[in-house]
Formats: C-alpha cells, structure tokens, sequence
C-alpha cells in the first residue's frame, strides 16, 4: 500500500511540473489536462488548484477558473495573489458582492479590484471613497485615476472627471479605460466633436463603437456613425443603435430587420 500511494504522489507530482512547464509556454489546453489530473490525485494541494485555476482564466473558462481558485483560497486564506485572481474571477461572473468580500485594500491592484467590486455591486459612495484614497496613496497609478476619473462622471462632475482623466493620461496616453471615459464625458456635456476625438483614440470594441456612433450621429454624420458600428458585435444595443440610424437614413426594411435582432438578443447578451 505504501508503494501504491507514492506511486501516486510521484505520478501526481510529474503531472504538476509538466502542467506548469506547459503553463509557462503558453500551452493552456495541455496544462490543464495534466493539472486536472494532480490535482485529483492531491486534491489538497494548494500549488495544483493555484495553477490550474490560472490556466482556466487564461481558457476563459470562468465558473471553472472560479472553482478552482475558491478552493485554493480555501486551502490558503492569506494567499493574496490568489485572492486576487478569484476576485478578478468573480467580477467578470459579475458576483461583485462575493469579491468584494474577498478583498482588503493592500497593493495597487487590490484596491483596484475592490473599486470595481463595490462599484459594480451598486455601492457607488463606498468605491468612490476608496478611489480617493487610492489616488493620494497612489499618484503614479493611471488607473486608479482613471477609477477616480469614472467615480466623478457617474455622479454627473463632469470638470473633476475630465481633471481625474487628464492626470491618467498624463502618466499613460493610450490607457484605453480613459481615452473611452473622457470620450463619454464630452458625449454627456453634448460636446459631440471632442467626443468622437477621445473616442476614435480609444481601442475599437463595442463600448468604445456605440459611444462613437452616438456622438457621430448627434453630429449629423449618419453614414459614419453606421460605419462605426461595422464590426461582428453580438449585442443588442448595437442593433438597436443600428435601427435607429438606418430609420433616420430612410431606410425603414433595414431598420426593421436590425430590431428584430437586437430582440432574438437575450437581456443577458448585453
């Protein structure tokens, strides 16, 4: 018996070092095969969940990546990089409340995530605290100004966000989050062409594509505003926006078909 059971650590130890050899290449797949498989045969192993957690967010296989992560976080509770990876886990599930819990505002990148956590589980007043703070404790940090920058034009001071977002941009001039930011502020004060300037500089995805369409079509340049929205977005605001803009051009059959696929859309497509 008690060769069997070495056997089985050493197999499971073999496994280990070959997942994470595969982790380190880039190899997902083949590393979680072979962390799955020690972390059955050492189902208490901190390391194994740890990895293998980390290999499935590299999958982007969330509620799997979850699992693993909670019971490592299980198996050490003062791990910090760990906690972080869950909580991170978490708010893409949009569990924000249960990575909120998680969280104690330490390094940069927790406060961060706790940010986003409080923030996304409605607690606006609370994230805005932390990033203030945040800011002072960390002045060189773009996205914790960014953060700040977000706090401020949710709650409509569009001046302080527009300060927040030019200090962010100050320290990294493509930080994505803020070109998008500072771009919707300008939308909401109604100034359309500084709008669509932030927003062309902000990297193409849909948010950064709706926001550049409304603005373009608010400037009347209808044709453009479409175009913006030209990528294979599955979502059913683009449609919608897409509708809107091919009624105003005229063009009610286009308009009509685009409805009817923003609704065949579920609301948690969005």
């Amino acid at each position: 018996m008690k060769w069997l059971l070495l056997s089985l650590c050493l197999a499971a130890q073999t496994d280990f070092d070959a997942g994470v050899q595969h982790f380190q290449r880039g190899e997902f797949a083949q590393a979680r095969v072979l962390l799955e498989r020690a972390a059955k045969a050492r189902p208490r192993s901190f390391e194994v969940r740890f990895v293998l957690g980390a290999a499935l967010v590299e999958l982007k296989e969330t509620a799997a990546a979850i699992d693993a992560l909670r019971t490592a976080v299980a198996l050490q509770p003062a791990h910090l990089d760990a906690r972080k990876l869950l909580a991170a886990q978490l708010i893409a599930a949009k569990r924000f409340k249960e990575a909120a819990a998680l969280l104690q505002p330490t390094d940069e990148e927790s406060h961060l995530l706790l940010i986003e956590a409080r923030q996304g589980a409605g607690d606006s007043k609370s994230a805005f605290a932390l990033a203030s703070a945040a800011a002072q404790k960390f002045p060189k940090s773009a996205q914790i100004a960014a953060w700040l920058g977000f706090q401020h034009q949710f709650a409509g001071r569009f001046d302080e966000a527009k300060a927040a977002l030019n200090r962010a941009l100050a320290i990294d001039p493509a930080l994505p989050m803020a070109l998008l930011l500072m771009g919707e502020v300008h939308l909401k004060e109604e100034n359309f062409a500084e709008a669509v300037r932030w927003l062309r500089q902000a990297p193409p995805d849909v948010e950064s594509a709706l926001l550049l369409s409304r603005a373009l079509m608010e400037l009347g340049q209808l044709e453009d505003a479409l175009a913006a929205l030209a990528g294979a977005f599955k979502d059913r605001r683009v449609h919608l926006q897409r509708s809107k803009l091919y009624f105003r051009l005229g063009d009610e059959r286009k308009a009509r078909e685009e409805a009817a696929r923003a609704v065949a859309i579920p609301t948690g497509g969005l």
